[in-house]
């Protein structure tokens, strides 16, 4: 009896997933989304209301892109060298800064300044705080304790945008930017209590930190880089200004951003997100153009859904083969897009406002797998030290397919018609899959 009580004490406390930390990180990563969904929904509506142009919209909206996208390249080897608090800190810090700016000077150049800064804080906190998550939940949960800390993601995704929208139509039109500063802030001050790093022994007894720092892995950082940062300046100072000793650096420096091993899952959804870009960019006009009565209705659908897939991960994520996940996301995905191919060819009649509206489901299913899967694929090919790495990779190419399809879908839309764009997007997703079978791990992790 008492050995049967021993043995179910240890599969409870490693089974044990959720913990205060756990939740404050969740809460960093939903407030921080908010920012990001808020600005980015919401900045052109405000430059109407104030009298900006279309042009400094869309180069804020470059900015605000090509910022995130550099800073994932620079803050995946800080998060591993320096630490996941220190990061997300700075990174509220610097969103905060670019959401204050707008309510002092809103127009020309400091505008577009204000929106590189809310870029690069928003890519430095998301990082970091979903390379906490990975810290604080136990390897074997690893894949559910994912889904479920994207419940703040889909849950910043369903109410961002309205709540964007609703902010900056009220008098005065710099309420958009204050609720935004306040969600920076609450995003800032929640980062602050992230204080696992000095306190693992805090942490539940099986979380993936606490493990690696009681075997005696996890060692501090101010020891791992500053020596090899001081070796490396001698060595520089010493070797001759060679093509050899460039390529070592160059070499070097591409190793510190680069993960080989993450590699399978942020290739598989830099293809995948291609559909989430039409999606996100095109769907609300897409909607338009078949006249149905509220476009928005859509978006409301699909986030229920993922908010509902994140929900019921834990029956799944760490139990079902990573590929066949990737299978009914893409499966998914491509009903999705095949029942728009219909509407826009008028195959459903008077029944196409219903059938767009129901396109949310499957597609909602789609994003609520999709990327927390590859996230999953990722961070568990990876070694631990290279967690930040692998997250900042993954969370990369999720922007960079992001900005790159919307140029592309944008151009078919305009020259071919909505029909050609979402066709595109099936084939995008069936390539996706292909992928996973050739670049996921073949036995189940």
């Amino acid at each position: 009896m008492l050995a049967t009580m021993e043995s179910t004490s240890k599969t409870s406390q490693r089974e044990r997933l959720f913990s205060p930390i756990f939740l404050i990180i969740v809460a960093v990563m939903f407030f921080t989304f908010l920012v990001g969904q808020g600005v980015n929904s919401g900045t052109t509506v405000y430059l109407e209301r104030v009298g900006g142009t279309a042009t400094l919209a869309g180069i804020g909206a470059m900015a605000f892109s090509v910022a995130a996208a550099v800073m994932r390249l620079v803050c995946g080897p800080v998060v591993d060298a320096r630490g996941r608090r220190i990061v997300m800190v700075a990174g509220a810090l610097i969103m905060l800064a670019g959401t204050l700016g707008p309510l002092v000077v809103n127009e020309g150049a400091p505008f577009v300044v204000w929106r590189m800064l809310q870029g690069l804080g928003f890519s430095a906190a998301s990082t970091a705080a979903a390379t906490a998550v990975a810290d604080v939940l136990p390897f074997s949960r690893l894949g559910e304790g994912i889904g479920y800390s994207g419940l703040g993601q889909a849950l910043s995704m369903s109410i961002g945008p309205a709540l964007a929208i609703f902010l900056v139509s009220t008098d005065p039109a710099e309420n958009l930017y204050l609720g935004v500063t306040f969600c920076a802030a609450m995003a800032l001050l929640l980062a602050l209590f992230c204080r696992y790093e000095k306190h693992p022994q805090d942490l539940p007894p099986t979380s993936e930190y606490r493990v690696r720092w009681e075997r005696g892995v996890v060692r501090t950082h101010a020891a791992e880089q500053t020596e090899p940062a001081h070796e490396e300046l001698e060595v520089a100072a010493k070797a001759p200004a060679s093509e050899a000793v460039a390529k070592s650096r160059w070499q070097a420096m591409a190793r510190a951003v680069i993960e080989p091993t993450a590699l399978g899952g942020t290739l598989v959804i830099f293809v995948m997100a291609t559909a989430f870009a039409f999606n996100v960019f095109f769907m609300g006009s897409f909607g338009n153009s078949l006249h149905v009565a509220n476009a928005g209705l859509y978006y409301t659908i699909a986030a229920i859904m993922m908010i509902l897939v994140r929900l019921t991960s834990g029956r799944f994520m760490d139990k079902v083969a990573p590929v066949k996940l990737m299978a009914v996301a893409a499966a998914s995905g491509i009903l999705a897009f095949l029942l728009g191919a219909g509407c826009a060819q008028g195959l459903f009649g008077g029944a196409t406002e219903m059938v767009f509206y129901a396109m949310g489901v499957p597609f909602g299913l789609c994003m609520g797998l999709g990327l927390p899967v590859n996230q999953a694929v990722a961070v568990k090919m990876t070694p631990p030290e290279r967690w930040g790495a692998a997250n900042a990779m993954v969370l990369l190419g999720l922007d960079l397919s992001n900005g790159a399809a919307s140029i592309i879908w944008g151009l078919m839309i305009e020259h071919v018609g909505f029909l050609a764009a979402l066709v595109g997007c099936v084939l995008m997703l069936a390539l996706s899959f292909l992928l996973a079978c050739a670049l996921y791990p073949k036995e189940d992790t």
